[in-house]
């Protein structure tokens, strides 16, 4: 209900376009999101491989661009209480995903958990907005069923070596299994200790593989 909610009051109140000003395009007009779009398949634009940490237990990543410019606002926007921003950062995330089966027909799609209490605050739980998106783009089924165990500190207030540590053993499934390949949404991707510490748990609970989509990347300094 929230959602239709937002859709009417978005055609009530335009919302002016982060890129151009133009009103309407629900926070980016179309030209915008095809700037983008274009840079997001651009070869080496997408990014993969492995994360700062060590070994990872996903396969690989992919982000719909680095952390800076319209993308970086975009996210902050949506992190902040602008969740329609969801819909143009997710279009990213899929054309960031080029031809990859490995992110386009996974056997589902799942996202990085928040605590209660978070989501009670914002109203909503960022990664969620994201992946269920990027289902219906995809026409893949959502799963619904990683939980988080216990509270953690904001990843962006702890040291990048401590990050690790801080989300290690906080992820679990509730009910039934992850079989299959599943690909991991999340906003923001730095270190990958929270992508990986979400695969672990998801391998151990019959996953096949697990692949990560994101909105945005970003590197620490060292």
């Amino acid at each position: 209900m929230q959602g239709i909610f937002h859709e009417i009051l978005d055609l009530v109140y335009p919302v002016s376009c982060l890129g151009c000003g133009r009103a309407g395009g629900r926070g980016l007009c179309g030209r915008c999101l095809a700037g983008l779009a274009s840079r997001c398949a651009m070869p080496g634009a997408q990014s993969g491989g492995r994360c700062r940490g060590g070994e990872t237990c996903f396969s690989g990543y992919r982000a719909a661009g680095e952390y800076g410019g319209l993308i970086r606002e975009m996210v902050l926007e949506l992190k902040s209480s602008a969740r329609y921003f969801a819909s143009p950062l997710a279009r990213l995330m899929v054309a960031s995903a080029g031809n990859d089966p490995g992110y386009l027909v996974p056997d589902y799609v799942c996202y990085v958990p928040s605590t209660r209490e978070k989501v009670a605050q914002r109203g909503y739980n960022p990664a969620k907005v994201l992946a269920r998106r990027v289902a219906r783009h995809l026409g893949r089924p959502l799963f619904e069923g990683l939980v988080k165990t216990r509270p953690t500190l904001e990843q962006d207030r702890v040291a990048g070596a401590r990050r690790w540590e801080n989300v290690a053993g906080a992820f679990g499934v509730a009910r039934g299994g992850s079989h299959g390949s599943v690909m991991l949404v999340d906003d923001v991707l730095t270190t990958g200790a929270t992508a990986d510490a979400c695969a672990r748990v998801l391998l151990d609970s019959g996953a096949d593989s697990v692949s990560v989509l994101v909105a945005a990347r970003t590197v620490l300094n060292s």
